[in-house]
């Protein structure tokens, strides 16, 4: 998790009174966490880069709202995992209507430059990245509240507290939803070896 900034609490009343440069710093300093979150939850990066936008831009339409009871990067972890389930549901619901994605009519086969997906990196050994793959689509497979607490804890490295905080349950939920989340990821890598 990312340590608050030094004067948050005073940086935070100045957003609440409608200072822009105020926000800013706090999406600067908090920008990589919810982006890591968010896309992690996705497993895209264009809508995760989306999504994060969505974030900040509630967060800062609904500052005056936080009251400061979990820590601020808390409070913006909630916003993003809630946005990111939003956001799968939305996509789930275009695939089962047969809705073609305007993101699926930019592939002009014609443009003069492609930049490169995001395949692996010639540095990487093959195996290493199917493995990383293989990892990434079990997560994703996870049902949303699993795939929440195995990111917020496993990946972002939060506390149970806070956890409880941005998902608004209990000590006792989250720790047995990360059993039952860990559980499943184990039985999908069977096999697996990881060093």
């Amino acid at each position: 998790m990312v340590d608050p900034l030094h004067n948050e609490a005073e940086i935070i009343g100045r957003c609440a009174n409608g200072d822009a440069d105020a926000f800013g710093q706090l999406v600067n300093h908090y920008q990589e966490l919810i982006y890591n979150v968010v896309v992690r939850m996705l497993g895209n990066r264009e809508d995760a880069q989306d999504v994060a936008q969505k974030v900040f831009l509630k967060a800062y339409r609904r500052i005056e709202t936080f009251q400061g009871e979990s820590r601020f990067g808390t409070w913006l972890c909630s916003i993003a995992v809630n946005e990111a389930v939003s956001e799968r549901r939305r996509q789930s619901a275009i695939r089962r209507s047969g809705a073609m994605p305007l993101s699926a009519l930019d592939n002009d086969p014609d443009s003069p430059f492609d930049p490169p997906a995001d395949g692996p990196r010639p540095e990487q050994p093959l195996e290493a990245e199917e493995m990383m793959d293989r990892i990434r689509s079990a997560i994703d497979e996870l049902s949303d509240d699993y795939r929440a607490v195995v990111v917020l804890r496993d990946i972002e490295g939060l506390d149970y507290k806070a956890i409880s905080q941005a998902l608004g349950c209990s000590h006792g939920t989250i720790k047995s939803r990360l059993h039952r989340a860990r559980l499943q990821l184990r039985a999908k890598l069977k096999g697996l070896v990881i060093t």
